[in-house]
């Protein structure tokens, strides 16, 4: 398995456009190779917002990266041009189980 780990800094947003950005990055779960999907805040760091999605390999993921419904929110995110860090990792975790 393939997680995607995302973490965006969103200090600088209003309120109403972070949670914009955040509700199109939950609809990203939508897509066939997502395996799952989570968005949330930081409960340590408010302006912070954290994606996690689990894919089943790398060729899952690199399908979603190109993704013509993926795309427009990456887009949306660098015109807002909210810093953000990736973190991609395999592992031997089942995603069967995932909720």
């Amino acid at each position: 398995m393939i997680w995607h780990i995302v973490r965006f800094d969103m200090s600088e947003l209003d309120e109403a456009t972070r949670a914009s950005l955040e509700n199109d990055l939950a609809g990203l779960t939508a897509l066939e190779d997502v395996a799952w999907l989570r968005v949330a805040r930081d409960v340590e760091d408010p302006g912070m917002t954290g994606l996690i999605t689990a894919f089943a390999d790398h060729d899952a993921l690199e399908r979603y990266r190109v993704h013509p419904d993926h795309l427009p929110v990456v887009q949306r995110a660098r015109e807002l041009a909210i810093p953000a860090v990736r973190l991609d990792i395999a592992t031997d975790d089942d995603p069967t189980p995932l909720p």
